[in-house]
């Protein structure tokens, strides 16, 4: 473990860049909890104030849609732009138009505007803003974070967003009964802006500094994988961390509908699910550290997604199996979410991660939409706990095949670069 903190490039060129790294991680993991609560409170009472105008669950699922239509459009494009432009600058740019935009569906409500089209444009617009917001916040990372410690950062990562976002969550559907949506809106605008300040906090990038060193083990490395024609599978990795992001998508859709349809529950159930998820998911990311040691990269980012799937399998067969199994498919998840994250972005080179990222990004969402028109349809037609059992087939099919195609080529990358170090050692 130490070896890869020695021999770090970045930090034997430069002796401050451990500092700014810790820095920067201890500004972004604040960000990205009060960023994932406000979306969180937006997006479960927004989908409870659809469902209860529409009552179908396909008009949930387009409100899901709705959010995700730009990200598709976008992501890449806006990933290019990363790429170009300061990074720092392009995350609060968009948290600055977040904050405004998340504050005008409140003042819409307060003008008596139609529920269901003023959810449906405000998370519409919130959706541009986060095209760009995800591969900048994504590249920014790569950038100030070291490396040696993309493994831990993702782990206290995920579990600060989706604390936010499954905490958040669990209170949504009591202060929708208690307060009405309208205070969860504004509370969202103002998360926007607290999230620009931290990252604003982490300062300008600092100027590159020229290694005095006539090769490092990693420049070594680079050559020769290039003549060994071997590098690294950026878009089977991608496919696999993007799986989760369509499991979230299609979930979130048929979730509200399992609890307030099939089972007949109020939306107080909806947050009592959300509170044992947020649970299993900060024990799962918890433990990470430990597992990740005993189990490879990969293999943990299946192992976690093919649990989560089975767990998921057990959901719809009654709420008091959905409260128990629920915890359990969180903690696989959690697992498997980080493994697969950090696989992707140590493989993603720091000049291109923005379209790295934007394009996982518009994949992933594109991905989650034709499974939420389609499963949504099923679940409509045949019954919800039929949509549950297809996003299972979908999402381990994804798994088992990326991991079938990945493992041969990640066993020969990472053999390299141990010869190198042991030798540099």
């Amino acid at each position: 473990m130490t070896t890869h903190a020695t021999l770090d490039p970045a930090t034997a060129s430069d002796p401050g860049a451990e500092r700014r790294s810790r820095r920067a991680e201890r500004l972004l993991i604040p960000a990205g909890f009060l960023t994932t609560a406000g979306n969180a409170f937006q997006i479960t009472a927004a989908a409870i104030l659809v469902f209860r105008a529409e009552n179908t669950t396909l008009s949930v699922g387009w409100l899901f849609i709705a959010v995700s239509i730009p990200q598709v459009a976008l992501a890449f494009l806006f990933g290019k732009l990363v790429d170009r432009v300061d990074r720092r600058r392009l995350s609060v740019v968009a948290d600055l138009v977040s904050a405004v935009t998340a504050f005008a569906l409140p003042l819409w409500l307060w003008f008596g505007g139609p529920t269901s089209l003023g959810s449906y444009l405000a998370n519409l617009l919130l959706a541009v803003s986060a095209a760009l917001f995800m591969p900048a916040s994504n590249a920014f990372v790569k950038e100030r974070v070291l490396d040696a410690r993309l493994g831990r950062f993702n782990s206290h990562f995920e579990v600060a967003t989706n604390t936010g976002m499954l905490l958040a969550s669990s209170t949504a559907g009591f202060l929708v009964v208690w307060f009405g949506p309208t205070p969860l809106f504004v509370f969202n605008s103002a998360t926007f802006i607290a999230s620009g300040l931290l990252t604003w906090l982490c300062g300008p990038k600092p100027a590159a500094v020229p290694n005095p060193e006539p090769e490092t083990a990693a420049e070594s490395a680079a050559p020769a994988r290039r003549e060994s024609g071997e590098r690294p599978p950026i878009k089977r990795l991608a496919l696999l961390f993007t799986s989760g992001n369509a499991n979230l998508m299609v979930s979130n859709t048929i979730l509200t509908a399992l609890i307030l349809e099939t089972f007949h529950q109020g939306a107080w159930m909806i947050g009592v699910v959300d509170a044992l998820a947020g649970a299993g998911f900060i024990a799962g990311a918890a433990c990470y550290g430990w597992i990740s040691q005993h189990i490879s990269g990969l293999r943990l980012a299946v192992l976690g997604t093919v649990g989560c799937m089975t767990m998921v399998a057990f959901e719809p067969t009654h709420y008091a199996v959905l409260m128990a199994v629920i915890p359990v498919a969180a903690f696989c998840f959690a697992n498997g979410r980080i493994a697969a994250r950090t696989l992707l972005m140590r493989a993603s080179p720091e000049d291109r991660v923005g379209r790295v990222f934007g394009g996982a990004q518009a994949f992933g969402l594109a991905l989650g939409i034709a499974a939420t028109v389609g499963l949504s349809s099923v679940a409509d037609r045949y019954g919800v706990p039929w949509a549950f059992w297809g996003l299972v087939v979908l999402v381990v099919g994804i798994a088992v095949g990326t991991y079938l195609s990945l493992a041969r080529p990640l066993a020969r990358l990472q053999r390299a670069p141990e010869v190198l170090e042991a030798t540099a050692a």
